[in-house]
């Protein structure tokens, strides 16, 4: 089946040799002469407007400007930063003096434990041997 449609696509694409009065009748379809085109002359240069102070100071006042507000917004974040740093810090230091205290407290419990005698027990007797 796609034998005969590739047959069928040849056949009808093959080169097909004009008809010999073809030049002829295009020469004939084509105007007398050619339209002229209106051809508009461009100036060559046209005159510059004088720039004001404000076209030759507006692009650095404007980087400037930039320049300024990236550095403040960046001092900034750097100074919230080193703020949420240092509150880190005291928190940490707060939650270990915490830590220490509790232990602290359970040594002293441990200790006072350890140096107490048994209650209700009799003294351990020495092995004589």
């Amino acid at each position: 089946m796609s034998q005969d449609i590739e047959n069928e696509l040849r056949r009808a694409l093959r080169a097909v040799e004009p008809s010999a009065d073809f030049t002829a009748r295009v020469m004939r379809a084509l105007p007398a002469r050619p339209a002229s085109a209106n051809i508009v002359p461009l100036p060559l240069a046209r005159p510059q407007p004088r720039p004001n102070a404000w076209r030759r100071l507006g692009t650095p006042a404007a980087l400037a400007a930039s320049l300024l507000v990236a550095f403040t917004l960046g001092r900034q974040v750097a100074v919230d930063h080193e703020e949420r740093r240092q509150l880190a810090g005291i928190e940490a230091s707060r939650k270990l003096m915490q830590a220490l205290r509790v232990t602290s407290q359970k040594l002293d419990l441990a200790y006072e434990a350890v140096q107490r005698p048994p209650s209700g027990a009799q003294p351990a007797e020495e092995n004589r041997s």
